[in-house]
Order: C-alpha cells, then structure tokens, then sequence
C-alpha cells in the first residue's frame, strides 16, 4: 500500500512510531511503500495537520496510529479536506475487520483477471471495466474464439459428475460434451496465469449448444472465482467473497419477489455450496448442463461492488419454496426485512452463507457509498 507518514516535526519518537506501525501492517500481510501520491496518510502524531495539506486528495484515507494525537490531528485534516470540497475517509480504530478489508484491497492488486469474450451485450452497466482499474485489478481480454479452439471432452471429469448428482434429465452424453469448454478454461487459466475470469457464456450456448455453467460451477468450487455473462462487477465481489469471507458466492438474479420473501435463481453454482445437486439443462436455451443445486438452509448474505465506490448488501433467511421449473436451475427463498431493490446497482448479486454485515458496513469507513 502507498503511504506517507505524517508527524510533527518536532516530535523526537516519529521514527520509532514509523517502525512500529510498519511491522504492525507486515504482520498483516500488508507491505507499505512510501510515496509522494499515498493511498494512505497514516498520520503519527499532533502537529502534522500542516504537513499532510500537500498530500490530500479525494480518496486518500487517514489512518491515525498510536497515542501521540494522530486521531486528533485526523479530525483536523478530514475537517479542512471537507470544507475544500473532498471527502477523506477517516479510520476511526484499527480493528481486525479494518485491517482484513485493507488486506483484501491490497490482494486484489496481485490477482489477474481474465475477461474471456466481451460483457455480454444486456450488460449495459455491470459490463463496465471501469472498477478493475479503480481497485488496480490487474487483467486481459482473451477473445473468445481462443477458448472455442481449445475445447476437448474430459471423461473422467464427467464420470465424477455424472455419479455424484442426486439425479439427472439430461443424457451423460451431455455433461461429457459440458467438460469441453472446462477443459479449454484451464489451458487459457494456466497460459495466462488467471486467478479469476469472467466468461461471456451465452454465445457458447447459442452457436454450440454447449454451456458454461458446469465448468463455472467447477472452478467456482476451486475457489477460482469465475463470473457469468461476461459481468466484470460480479466477477470483482465474487474475488472480494473469496478474499474476504473464504468463500465462493453464488451469483443470482432477482427472479421473483414478494415482500418480505425474495427468489433468487442461476443455473450454475460452487458445488460445495449445496447439500446435493441434481444436472438438468440451461433455462434460457434449453441446453446441455445446468446446475440444480440444494442450498443448505440458514442465514446468507448478498452483496455487490459497484465502481465509483458504490455497493449494496443485505442478509435474509431462508425459506422453504419448491423449485420452478420455468426459472433458473439453482434456486432459493430469502425473507427479507425490508425491500432492497428500491435503488439497484446492476442486474447480479453474490450470495454468500452467513452475516456478513458488519464486516460490510465498514466499506463505509473507506468511503463507499451504500446504495
């Protein structure tokens, strides 16, 4: 993370202070480089409110760090950013949830993503490439006519698939034909490098008749965050779910609702996200393989990051519903509290298991807006 310490000049323990707080964010794996364009003022003492002037901008957080009135001095810096016309994030404690998040920023710079086949076309605000480069996610464009020039069935890895689904109606001659495109993904993984990808799926299922949602699913469960549609924003909160709460997100959309109950449905999901899973076809096209996954009951989380620091959660409890036929394969009932589409932020959501909320309510410490 680019720094800059900030103390007063006649305060004789900066140095040692420096070093303390240096090996405090080490020892959370999260390196600091100084800088004259900082991410970050962490700011030392009282007396530095004069120093940090000439390093704010909007965006810079203000991470005060010790006793020696670095907080104090904050307030003073955030207050004179504010009448200038700019917002400064300030850290108000140091705690573990704080220090996760920043770690996670910092990770996601180290990760490459690889966009294979544009955003498809109904994607006309989450296709959007533009919060990779706010989060300084390093990625590519791999067309996607590479991948149809790699795909290769793979008989054991439909062997595996086919004996652990709960049931099927769909021939097995199908699923081995669905391990085509899993195969071509991991030669375009390993040539690249990837550590995530978003995957324009529905030309595949159009002009193949072969889908992606078996091979998404696979490497979803691999921990290998893979997106649908092409959905740059998805693709980045499923990297953040991975990152952050260890696990990989289901992506859904909205399919029903009835306040206070929600259904949310896709036809692809990480296997160790369900008890059992059953193979079916894609719901759009009526082809190949499509995931019909039973989700464990419980407490789930969904989430999305949006660019220009804008993000919506909420968290809901499940309800028993039985599965439509006329929708997505993978299917589930939220109750929730209160209606959370008043405002959207684009067309997909990740579900998680579990309460994420408060380690998402901080997002608003860093300066993201929740919508």
């Amino acid at each position: 993370m680019k720094v800059k310490f900030v103390a007063s000049p006649i305060m004789n323990l900066a140095e040692s202070m420096k070093k303390e707080a240096t090996e405090f964010f080490n020892a959370h794996g999260i390196a600091l480089e100084e800088s004259q364009d900082p991410e970050a003022l962490i700011v030392l003492s009282g007396g530095s409110e004069e120093i940090a002037k000439d390093f704010l901008k909007p965006g810079v957080i203000l991470i005060p760090f010790g006793t020696a009135n670095g907080l104090a001095a904050s307030l003073e810096i955030q207050s004179y950013a504010l009448e200038q016309g700019f917002n400064v994030p300030l850290v108000s404690e140091l705690s573990d949830n704080y220090v996760k998040w920043l770690s996670v920023f910092e990770n996601l710079k180290q990760q490459k993503a690889g966009l294979i086949g544009k955003p498809s076309s109904w994607l006309i605000k989450s296709g959007d490439y533009t919060i990779l480069n706010q989060l300084q996610i390093p990625y590519m464009e791999i067309p996607l006519e590479e991948l149809n020039s790699l795909l290769q069935e793979q008989e054991s890895l439909a062997d595996e698939i086919w004996d652990k689904a709960s049931s099927s109606s769909i021939e097995k001659e199908e699923v081995l034909k669905g391990t085509k495109v899993y195969t071509a993904l991991q030669k375009i993984i390993d040539k690249y490098q990837l550590t995530a990808f978003a995957l324009r799926c529905f030309d595949m299922a159009v002009q193949l008749k072969i889908t992606g949602c078996l091979s998404l699913s696979l490497f979803n469960t691999k921990k290998i965050p893979a997106a649908c549609e092409g959905d740059v924003e998805s693709l980045v909160t499923m990297m953040i779910a991975n990152q952050l709460m260890g696990t990989p997100g289901f992506m859904i959309n909205l399919a029903r609702k009835n306040h206070p109950e929600y259904t949310f449905a896709h036809c692809t999901i990480a296997l160790d996200l369900v008890d059992s899973y059953s193979l079916t076809t894609h719901f759009e096209t009526g082809y190949n393989v499509g995931i019909n996954g039973q989700l464990h009951e419980g407490v789930y989380t969904a989430f999305r990051m949006g660019k220009d620091k804008k993000y919506k959660y909420f968290v809901g409890e499940t309800v028993e519903k039985p599965h439509v036929e006329n929708m997505c394969r993978t299917q589930i009932t939220l109750r929730l509290k209160q209606n959370p589409f008043k405002r959207s932020i684009g067309n997909h959501m990740v579900l998680v298991p579990g309460d994420w909320s408060k380690e998402l309510a901080l997002l608003e410490e860093f300066g993201w807006q929740l919508i």
